[in-house]
């Protein structure tokens, strides 16, 4: 879980900047885009950079295999944000990589249990369940679709597993960062896959999404 060690004032202060400063970049992001129609690549990288900066410090500090891995995974997700606009199946391939990291990491804190499995079905499940009707819209694409689900659900129930194998605040960012992503990517498929194009959901998705980013990168600050 954490590194079972007390927050020192400073880290305190720089955990709560970064959060404040993706708040507002990511706000500005959503604003500027809706107003200009332009896609203000810029804002959207910039939001997400906020939770590659901790990740990265405790990689750097700590020099251990699961803060690299986690601080991969933030800059495979600030990679991936730029991608997504230019050339959407690249993004979605760096996400997969994004995932990818985070399973490694979650994997150092805790050994899959037979729950995690059940986790991984029944979250399986439910996204199929959501986004069976936009299936055949993916044509070639859904293998790939498929894939990239499998792993975003892998994510969540090796989060799942953290939390239930170290119930503290450590564990509960971690779970929460993955529900939270696995809500992001399920709106995100719906508003796409669905020309829904709602700027309601647009919303909701990237609060979500930059809020699973950040509590992944910062979960071992935390105690637990």
């Amino acid at each position: 879980g954490g590194r079972g060690m007390c927050l020192k004032g400073w880290e305190i202060f720089f955990l709560s900047a970064a959060a404040v400063l993706m708040i507002f970049l990511g706000t500005t992001y959503v604003r500027k885009k809706h107003k200009t129609g332009r896609k203000e690549i810029g804002y959207k990288v910039s939001a997400t950079w906020m939770a590659v900066l901790p990740a990265l410090y405790l990689a750097l500090r700590e020099q251990s295999r699961v803060s690299w891995l986690i601080a991969a995974g933030t800059i495979f997700c600030m990679t991936a944000d730029a991608l997504l606009e230019v050339h959407f199946v690249t993004g979605a391939a760096v996400f997969a990589a994004a995932h990818v990291c985070f399973i490694g990491g979650l994997l150092c804190l805790a050994s899959p249990a037979w729950y995690t499995f059940v986790l991984l079905c029944c979250v399986y499940a439910v996204l199929f369940a959501i986004l069976r009707p936009y299936i055949r819209k993916l044509g070639k694409l859904a293998v790939l679709g498929a894939l990239y689900v499998a792993f975003l659900c892998a994510m969540c129930s090796m989060a799942g597993t953290v939390f239930l194998k170290l119930p503290g605040p450590s564990g509960a960012a971690a779970a929460l960062g993955g529900a939270a992503f696995v809500a992001s990517d399920t709106i995100l498929a719906v508003n796409l896959l669905g020309e829904k194009n709602s700027r309601k959901l647009d919303k909701i998705l990237l609060v979500l999404y930059y809020g699973a980013v950040y509590l992944l990168a910062v979960c071992r600050y935390l105690p637990g």
